[in-house]
């Protein structure tokens, strides 16, 4: 399910970009490695609940909220792209 993954990385990295906070920060108060968020953020990891509670907690975000943000991403990404028709 790389999608998943690369929808909430996107997710996390546009919060954290919104809240000013660098990797280093949101790790630190989220008390998790800088890399971890790195990976998470380029999809190459998945979160377990805990973490992601963690983030959203130091992102001062209710996770249902983020949840339903990687899920409108994740339909964004699955949806058929029109073709335009050159005549």
């Amino acid at each position: 399910m790389a999608g998943l993954e690369k929808a909430f990385g996107s997710a996390l990295r546009d919060l954290r970009n919104q809240r000013a906070m660098s990797q280093e920060a949101l790790a630190l108060e989220a008390e998790l490695a800088r890399n971890y968020i790195s990976q998470l953020e380029l999809g190459s990891k998945s979160p377990s609940l805990r973490t992601i509670f963690r983030l959203c907690a130091v992102l001062k975000i209710n996770p249902a909220t983020m949840i339903e943000d990687v899920e409108r991403r994740m339909h964004a990404q699955t949806k058929p792209r029109s073709r335009s028709s050159k005549d």
